[in-house]
């Protein structure tokens, strides 16, 4: 098992707008995947491409908080967490990424997130 985690600042000093971009479908699909599709209660297709797609699972979810799923093709003890918080020193917002994979290769997970991130900050501006 491998398990990569970090935070990313955030341009953002509203938790709502944080939680549009990362915690529901339709946010989530300007940046974590080409497409996001909600297949029944708590069953997600991630689409990337023409071919590729995965479907997750939501485990559990804190409302403008944090998601965390689990990949239905992995091991039942992976999984990847969005988490919101708050600097209680200077009330900055960060993104903390957690994802536990099967696969070993964390520098790979490390760069996947990294480009996630970064068309997050793209696409949403925070």
């Amino acid at each position: 098992m491998e398990k990569v985690h970090f935070d990313v600042p955030l341009n953002s000093n509203s938790r709502e707008v944080i939680w549009s971009a990362v915690g529901t479908v339709e946010g989530m699909s300007a940046w974590l995947a080409d497409s996001i599709v909600e297949e029944e209660d708590g069953i997600l297709t991630f689409t990337w491409g023409k071919h590729e797609s995965r479907r997750a699972e939501l485990v559990s979810r804190r409302l403008k908080h944090y998601v965390r799923y689990h990949w239905l093709d992995d091991n039942p003890k992976t999984y990847f967490e969005l988490r919101i918080n708050q600097s209680e020193l200077t009330h900055n917002y960060s993104l903390e990424i957690t994802e536990v994979s099967s696969e070993d290769d964390a520098e790979g997970l490390q760069q996947l997130w990294e480009a996630y991130t970064e068309k997050l900050h793209r696409t949403t501006g925070i």
